[in-house]
């Protein structure tokens, strides 16, 4: 990623660019990113695509044709801008612990920076009720944009876990060692192709608010507002490309719904 690419990648996420590295600046990133940049499914879901992972082709959808992505399109674009900047950053492999009674197998991709002497987990491609911004990757509980999390660790596994109604829920788990970006290939082609995966099965979009976020499963969309929730169903393709491009800035033209 050279100068100019990183100057258009801030102005997709309403920032202006900078050199200069830090918490702050980190955190304000990762946040204005996910306000910002949506994360979607819709190059598999609809195109029946395999995502392509190359920088450029990554830059050219998400930054120029102001679209999303999902994990291994995201966060990957997200570490060639952190390191073109100057942060100490790797990707790591993860596991998504939501909802599951067993251990999974790894599906996703994270990024984790060293910051003076800190370490710090950096996801922008979840597509769930996530960490909202940093998680410093100390054992214990932190708040992060009004949520608490809490970071456990054991066996050699960093775990994530968010406070909801009054219990804490498991969301992510991974160690922290380098995963080489091109061992993310074959899961993305996995991801892309599982007949039994979440992404070829259900049409998925998420991104924050700053009150709260939006998503949409298929044709349901849900709004969450101050802690008020609104729901719409879509009822055909018009309708649908319409508010992709209103309520999650995507401008696309879908082929016919099946």
């Amino acid at each position: 990623m050279d100068r100019t690419q990183r100057e258009a990648y801030f102005e997709r996420m309403k920032l202006t660019a900078s050199d200069t590295t830090g918490e702050e600046e980190l955190s304000t990133l990762i946040r204005a990113h996910l306000e910002h940049i949506p994360f979607e499914n819709l190059t598999v879901y609809d195109f029946h695509q395999v995502p392509d992972l190359s920088e450029q082709a990554l830059f050219e959808k998400i930054v120029l044709q102001k679209r999303g992505g999902y994990c291994f399109e995201l966060n990957s674009l997200l570490l060639a801008l952190l390191r073109e900047i100057g942060y100490d950053a790797y990707p790591i492999a993860v596991r998504i612990i939501r909802n599951r009674d067993c251990m999974p197998p790894i599906a996703h991709m994270g990024v984790v920076v060293r910051e003076a002497g800190e370490k710090y987990y950096c996801d922008v491609g979840y597509g769930g009720p996530g960490p909202k911004g940093l998680v410093c990757l100390r054992e214990g509980v932190q708040e992060i944009y009004g949520d608490s999390f809490r970071v456990t660790k054991a066996d050699g596994d960093y775990r994530i876990e968010r406070l909801h109604k009054g219990e804490w829920e498991g969301i992510l788990q991974f160690e922290d060692h380098l995963f080489r970006q091109v061992d993310f290939s074959p899961l993305n082609f996995t991801s892309a192709n599982n007949p039994d995966g979440l992404f070829t099965r259900k049409r998925v979009l998420y991104i924050y608010t700053p009150d709260g976020s939006k998503s949409l499963l298929d044709m349901e969309f849900t709004l969450w507002k101050n802690g008020e929730v609104q729901k719409t169903i879509y009822q055909n393709k018009e309708q649908l490309e319409k508010e992709l491009l209103e309520e999650f800035g995507i401008p696309i033209t879908l082929p016919a719904l099946c």
